[in-house]
């Protein structure tokens, strides 16, 4: 009896493992198709190097799952790389430098965000710090809207001219 239960639980968990492997595979199929399918996902930034035929055919199944042709994905590639690029650039400040300046860029959230108190900041006090703090923060979020806003609008701009 004791035999037989033995053999009936290592027979399931044989069974079991046998299709774990499987199961992986697939996982990782599915994943890796969502990644290669995502227009802003950083594939495809330019030509293949050197005439790479297996590069190409990326790009080209690439273009194609997105319904567009190869020309006009290399363009949507290059002004998403372009827009990444101009967003880590651009930086803004705001608040008065004799007291708090925040600096950031234009991405949301930052990359780049550095608070600086001066001495004389300190000398307000926590609460009118804090206040000052907040304003600065708050008018460095609001310049940074506007900033994406014309990073944005650049990057049409760019799209328009090579689609000519």
């Amino acid at each position: 009896m004791k035999l037989s239960i033995i053999a009936t639980f290592s027979l399931f968990l044989s069974q079991s493992a046998a299709f774990a492997p499987m199961m992986r595979q697939q996982q990782q199929q599915q994943q890796q198709s969502l990644t290669q399918m995502n227009m802003f996902g950083g594939a495809g930034e330019g030509r293949p190097k050197e005439d790479n035929p297996e590069e190409a055919a990326q790009i080209e199944q690439a273009a194609k799952a997105m319904g567009m042709s190869v020309d006009e994905y290399m363009i949507a590639m290059n002004a998403r790389k372009q827009l990444a690029e101009t967003m880590d650039k651009t930086m803004i400040s705001a608040g008065s430098a004799d007291k708090v300046e925040v600096k950031r860029d234009v991405n949301n959230p930052p990359k780049t965000l550095e608070i600086i108190i001066t001495e004389a900041g300190k000398g307000l006090g926590p609460e009118a710090l804090s206040k000052e703090l907040c304003t600065s923060l708050k008018s460095a979020s609001d310049e940074a809207r506007k900033g994406r806003a014309e990073a944005q609008k650049t990057m049409m701009n760019f799209i328009t001219q090579q689609l000519k």
